[in-house]
């Protein structure tokens, strides 16, 4: 099977994560043609221009580039085209790249490893033919920009930069996979911008600049690339290429949560931190990390000394601690203490977290993926979620999935969530609770309630704890969401053979622990036409169903406890019927309201809400 692999960026720098489980294997999840969507890189501006533009071109000319270096392939290597092949454009809504190579006008540079071939290897270098002339530029530095258009697996990017005419080259990363993680598409009219200043070396820029792009590939995807200009650079521009949460590190496991529930009144709080680059021509003497949110609050980081075209990690270490329920958003961005930072769009960025009443995770409520399996376990079982510490004792009443995009073939295969406690003394996962097993009932992305089997179960604080995502194996396996890049080893799960294994690049699955003492009741099939409005109810709710020449019929109501609250017996029925339950006497919460026709029952939650 081609491209088996789908990898979420490893994240590295501002937080470490705490020695942990002894994990017997990383390895690579198992590749996903549905849900994908583009990367959060940011799109740079294209007016990035402080000085004036010293040389630029759009590959109008097909004499003006050369692929100097290249396996030599029937099809896929580096060439000038003015639309995007078909086995590009074929495969766009499967995989979700933007349609068109919008911000191109007329010819662009394609290297197309999708169309090299099973197994063909891409080493190719493509070269602007002349020489250009930087040398009244003297010493001022310089950006190489220019528009991109691309779908990464595990190939590698890179600019080239020569200042002597082609003897030394400097080599600049594009797109690394810490910023674009394996099997991630472009953002519409993506540009990139690269401060190639340190291509100057000690002298001066010359006459002498040449240019080249380098694709390294085995049966990849692609990279085009289009509008290729040298421009001055500014002097003061802070360009963030990763953004972190977690809580500190020091006192806790130090993962990221997004979702906390009123049951943990002791969670700690969060720090941030960014990885970030000194895009600009001036060296900075104390780049700082700024913060702001609701509620007041403020964290800077200290400041850091980052030299032009270096980078450093920065880190916010006062804790935010959400309070009260709803959506939380904090706003980060970089400070360079004196002067202005003249690009802020590659700077700044804002995260929600969410305070709930009920839900507990750590996914950031975005899907930006899936997965199915891991690249040796093919039509075999898989366990994936995600380690979690407990703050303060809660009651798990069930456990939130949420599903991703099916195939049709999948419909009908089951599924569960688990529970493990880890043994911190032995570094050992042990089974502690798992929920009802379920079945896939459509093809559509969904979240799914599973309530624990058995009934609830209790976590103490300081618990650490594995939540893990189930299925069973089969030809067409059961694919289950997840959102952000999260940290390595903190994504982990069970093969089929019970041996415990660790993500690579992980992104957190979208699983979530509830103590909603409603979600571990489970509703049963309406088998009757039940329906009950209104709901929530304040002093009276109406029940209605259908029935066909019943000898019995009745209707109750109970809490969570099984108390039957209100009764009623209808006796032999036929045909449409109502039912009005009065609510004024019963307190706020969760009840059943049963149906019981000739012994069936049929069984839909109601909220008194007053």
């Amino acid at each position: 099977m081609k491209k088996i692999y789908l990898l979420a960026g490893a994240l590295v720098g501002g937080f470490a994560l705490n020695a942990q489980v002894a994990i017997t294997q990383s390895v690579a999840a198992q590749n996903d043609r549905t849900d994908v969507r583009p990367v959060t890189k940011k799109v740079q501006s294209t007016e990035k221009v402080e000085g004036q533009q010293w040389w630029a071109n759009g590959f109008d000319q097909l004499s003006d580039w050369n692929q100097t270096t290249g396996v030599g392939h029937i099809s896929g290597d580096w060439a000038i085209v003015n639309a995007l092949p078909s086995n590009i454009t074929s495969q766009q809504s499967g995989y979700q790249w933007p349609a068109a190579f919008s911000n191109s006008s007329g010819n662009f540079a394609l290297i197309n490893s999708d169309a090299a071939g099973d197994g063909q290897s891409q080493d190719a270098y493509f070269e602007f033919t002349g020489n250009i002339d930087l040398s009244g530029a003297v010493n001022a530095p310089m950006y190489l920009t220019f528009s991109e258009y691309y779908r990464h697996y595990y190939d590698q990017n890179y600019v080239e930069v020569s200042n002597d005419g082609g003897a030394t080259w400097t080599t600049f990363a594009v797109n690394p996979d810490t910023e674009v993680p394996v099997n991630t598409n472009c953002v519409p009219n993506e540009v990139e911008t690269v401060n190639i200043t340190p291509a100057k070396g000690a002298g001066p820029w010359t006459n002498q600049v040449k240019v080249r792009f380098h694709y390294i590939g085995t049966w990849d995807w692609f990279w085009g690339v289009d509008d290729v200009k040298i421009v001055e650079a500014w002097n003061n521009d802070i360009k963030v290429t990763n953004w972190y949460q977690a809580t500190d590190i020091a006192t806790t496991w130090g993962v990221d949560y997004y979702h906390i529930p009123a049951s943990q009144s002791s969670f700690p709080g969060l720090t941030f931190g960014a990885k970030a680059n000194n895009n600009g021509g001036a060296n900075q003497a104390a780049v700082t990390l700024n913060a702001t949110a609701t509620g007041g609050y403020t964290g800077t980081s200290a400041g850091v000394a980052i030299a032009a075209t270096a980078t450093d990690t920065l880190s916010i270490s006062t804790p935010y601690i959400p309070t009260g329920l709803g959506t939380k958003t904090i706003n980060l961005t970089t400070g360079i203490g004196a002067g202005t930072d003249a690009n802020l769009a590659n700077n700044e960025t804002s995260m929600d977290v969410f305070v709930t009443n009920y839900e507990f995770s750590r996914d950031n409520n975005v899907q930006s993926g899936s997965i199915s399996n891991v690249s040796s376990q093919p039509g075999q079982a898989l366990e994936i979620g995600n380690e979690m510490q407990i703050f303060d004792n809660m009651t798990v009443s069930n456990i939130k999935l949420r599903l991703a995009t099916q195939a049709a073939a999948a419909v009908g295969s089951e599924y569960l969530a688990k529970i493990y406690l880890l043994d911190q003394a032995a570094g050992t996962y042990n089974y502690l609770a798992e929920t009802n097993i379920s079945t896939i009932a459509n093809t559509t992305a969904a979240w799914v309630n599973l309530p624990i089997s058995g009934g609830p179960v209790t976590l103490t604080a300081g618990d650490i704890v594995l939540v893990t995502a189930c299925h069973f194996g089969g030809a067409t396996e059961i694919r289950f969401a997840y959102a952000q890049n999260t940290y390595e080893q903190s994504v982990v799960g069970f093969l089929a053979d019970a041996s415990l294994f660790s993500l690579t690049q992980p992104n957190a699955i979208m699983i979530r622990l509830s103590d909603d003492p409603s979600g571990a009741v489970t509703e049963i099939e309406n088998t009757v036409g039940m329906n009950v409005y209104p709901n929530p109810a304040n002093n009276q709710a109406t029940v209605t169903f259908e029935v066909n020449n019943a000898s019995t019929a009745a209707v109750n109501v109970t809490d969570l406890t099984g108390k039957v609250v209100y009764t009623t017996v209808l006796g032999s029925v036929n045909g449409a019927q109502k039912v009005t339950v009065n609510t004024e006497s019963l307190t706020n919460g969760v009840y059943m309201v049963n149906v019981i026709v000739d012994g069936s029952v049929s069984t839909q939650k109601l909220i008194v809400r007053k």
